[in-house]
């Protein structure tokens, strides 16, 4: 059963106008109707809301749908990183600064130094 199906089954079986949903979840009426009609999918946080709406696992409500399963991604907190997280990742502005300032500098000096004289 796709999203939309499960969302408006739910909500009948409430006895609830897709007004009345959309009040309870703070969206607009044609929110719901897209959500019921598939051309529009709500965020994970409406579907929270939902599957504790209509006392049904989060699992259960989006199980079935899917395209909806595709698009639902989830971001991996990357947090702090030590020194050597930040080297592994970073390596290539690690070399340039090195390298590329470095090896300039090593040129501009001596450069500088035989101006002077």
């Amino acid at each position: 059963m796709m999203l939309g199906q499960r969302i408006k089954e739910e909500r009948e079986n409430q006895n609830w106008t897709q007004d009345d949903l959309a009040e309870k979840i703070n969206v607009s009426s044609q929110a719901i109707s897209k959500w019921e009609l598939a051309t529009a999918y709500p965020d994970i946080d409406r579907l929270i809301q939902l599957s504790e709406l209509f006392n049904v696992s989060l699992d259960s409500l989006i199980k079935g749908d899917g395209d909806l399963q595709k698009k639902i991604s989830i971001k991996k907190e990357t947090g702090h990183m030590n020194f050597w997280e930040f080297i592994t990742r970073y390596y290539w502005i690690v070399f340039i600064l090195v390298f590329g300032i470095g090896g300039w500098l090593t040129w501009l000096i001596p450069t500088i130094i035989n101006s002077t004289k």
